[in-house]
């Protein structure tokens, strides 16, 4: 559905005014994995946002070892596992940082 509704509104923050259709053509394969998202519209609308140069809001997962903070590893999710440092082995800090 490519029309805002009232949640559209309050979860992306981003649309004031009406949406505008754009139509895609997909080969089979990616219209199957489209098929299996649950809102394919606004999984599009979030990928483009990323790459908008005007987008200053980015941000990143910044991880560090507590006694070489200056040992910084850089990720664009969570680590699902603890990440441990090169050096001493210990299980690193982290947080999202504007990038």
């Amino acid at each position: 559905m490519l029309w805002s509704t009232d949640n559209d509104h309050r979860t992306e923050g981003r649309w004031r005014q009406m949406k505008r259709h754009k139509m895609v053509n997909l080969c089979p394969t990616s219209f199957e994995i489209a098929s299996q998202l649950p809102n394919f519209s606004k999984w599009v609308r979030s990928k483009l946002i990323e790459l908008d140069e005007r987008n200053t809001f980015k941000v990143e997962y910044h991880m560090w070892c507590p006694d070489h903070p200056a040992y910084v590893r850089k990720s664009e999710v969570v680590p699902r596992f603890g990440v441990h440092c090169t050096t001493c082995n210990l299980q690193m800090e982290g947080k999202w940082v504007q990038a």
